[in-house]
């Protein structure tokens, strides 16, 4: 039961200090820019379990598909690599778990 209310305690705190309920701002782009529902379309379409959804595997994704996009070097760069590395994948994981569970339930 402890270690509930602990659980409960920090879901709230990191709701509470995040960013419109999310870890970070960082993370909350990844939403609001629709990468969500690529990796859960991505996921459903390789028949991936939810539970399968890796959150680093997620982050590899995400890179992949930017990578161009991201200076090589220089300040821009650096900032860039700063921000990224804020992103919360385990949040990002926990979503795209949910919405596939969804996504597979609907299409039954």
């Amino acid at each position: 039961k402890l270690n509930t209310e602990i659980k409960i305690k920090m879901n709230k705190e990191k709701t509470e200090l995040g960013y419109n309920g999310w870890a970070n701002r960082e993370t909350w782009l990844v939403n609001v820019w629709d990468y969500l529902p690529y990796f859960v379309e991505s996921a459903f379409d390789g028949e991936q379990k939810p539970d399968d959804i890796d959150a680093s595997d997620l982050e590899d994704q995400f890179m992949d598909l930017i990578d161009s996009d991201i200076p090589s070097n220089g300040i821009v760069s650096d900032m860039v690599s700063g921000a990224l590395a804020l992103i919360d994948w385990r949040t990002i994981a926990e979503h795209v778990r949910e919405e596939l569970e969804q996504r597979i339930l609907d299409d039954f």
